[in-house]
């Protein structure tokens, strides 16, 4: 039997599984090849809907797909990954209960992401909040929920897509009396990412945020998080109630992936066919991976639409290595972006056009529609729209479902 072990049940793992089934998925059903998932938690959690969540205006819950529902022939271990042998092929799994499980492979691939920059920032774990870990934001939902601020602060640390929509969302959700809302970007402009392309995307949405009253830090970088705010590098201190990470990240510390080659990023280095390099046997993607743009030459985005297709290249070249036959190189050029600021407003760039207001928030809803896990999940998201309530903190009654 031929064991495949996907590491994570994020966008990676669900596009790399599809793959390897329409390719292996005979050998699969007959029992000649084995996939095995291992993930701590037993959904998939799009976090695409990160800020609709946050603001109050889509149910927790319409964004978790459980992954008995789109993994159906693998084997789903519940735990953490503690350890990885690529001398003895193997995987060292602690789970919930404690218990350890070693799963044996032939082929590894790692889509774990990445993780909050913990140790680079020092105060975010005792006083801040980040976004990487999907339990992170379920405790940053849940203190929002309960959250009643009358004149409070919050930073927003981070100048790119997450930042500036995680500052929109609190706004969505908090008036400027109840919560002055800060923006710090360490760059002199917001989404540096679209200019200058798509200037006036960033442009638009730059106007937006001021005329919400976020008030815009430029050039700013926070040295320190503290009880009371932040440190900024100029020696300030910024009062604030709450501080939000959304910039930078960390490789996952997994012992055994430690030592494999890594970028000067941190993350995992691959070939063209998303192998890393120095391994027939372990592939990479997502955040968790350096992986080169095939028109750039640069690094891929770090986001959902770039896990998904890193996984379905890569799931199917395990798939063709399984066969006996050549890998393929990565060869996606991308599709498009977008953010939203508020319901019926929001930017999208898809193949070049740029989108603005109800239509850019729009196609950036049905994007995200179309690309859930599950297409009953889709019109589980779509009809939650449709029904949401009026005042978008009334969204209250969110649960997670339980390992």
């Amino acid at each position: 039997m031929t064991d495949i072990v996907l590491l994570g049940g994020g966008y990676v793992t669900i596009d790399a599984y599809r793959s390897l089934m329409r390719t292996l998925g005979r050998d699969v059903r007959r029992g000649a090849a084995r996939i095995t998932v291992i993930t701590p938690e037993p959904y998939h959690t799009f976090h695409g809907w990160t800020g609709e969540v946050l603001a109050g205006v889509l149910p927790l819950e319409r964004t978790l797909t459980p992954l008995t529902d789109v993994l159906p022939h693998a084997r789903l271990v519940l735990g953490r990954a503690t350890r990885v042998d690529p001398d003895t092929q193997t995987v060292q799994v602690t789970q919930a209960n404690g218990a350890l499980t070693v799963v044996p492979y032939d082929h590894l691939l790692v889509g774990v992401g990445a993780r909050d920059p913990f140790d680079r920032l020092p105060g975010l774990r005792e006083h801040g909040w980040g976004l990487k870990d999907t339990l992170d934001m379920q405790r940053l939902h849940q203190h929002l929920q309960t959250w009643s601020p009358n004149g409070a602060r919050a930073l927003i640390v981070g100048g790119g897509f997450a930042g500036v929509e995680m500052a929109a969302a609190l706004r969505e959700r908090f008036t400027p009396a109840e919560l002055q809302i800060h923006l710090a970007s360490a760059t002199p402009q917001l989404l540096t990412t679209l200019r200058p392309e798509y200037q006036h995307l960033a442009e638009y949405a730059e106007q937006t945020l001021r005329a919400r009253e976020i008030h815009i830090l430029r050039e700013c970088r926070v040295q320190e998080v503290t009880a009371r705010g932040a440190r900024l590098s100029s020696g300030a201190h910024l009062p604030a109630d709450l501080v939000l990470v959304t910039a930078g990240f960390a490789a996952q510390d997994v012992p055994g992936l430690n030592e494999l080659p890594r970028h000067p990023d941190g993350r995992l280095l691959t070939d063209d066919a998303l192998r890393v390099s120095g391994y027939a046997n372990i592939w990479a993607g997502g955040d968790a991976a350096h992986v080169t743009h095939p028109v750039t030459g640069g690094a891929c985005p770090t986001n959902a639409l770039w896990a998904m297709k890193h996984g379905m290249c890569a799931g199917r070249n395990i798939g063709r290595a399984v066969q006996g036959r050549a890998p393929r190189p990565f060869a996606y050029r991308g599709l498009g972006q977008g953010a939203a600021f508020r319901v019926g407003q929001g930017i999208t760039e898809l193949k070049g056009m740029q989108f603005t207001g109800r239509l850019g928030w729009l196609m950036r809803l049905l994007f995200f529609v179309w690309y859930m896990p599950t297409k009953r999940g889709g019109a589980r998201v779509l009809h939650a729209w449709l029904t949401r309530p009026r005042v978008p903190r009334a969204v209250r009654a969110s649960t997670v479902p339980e390992a």
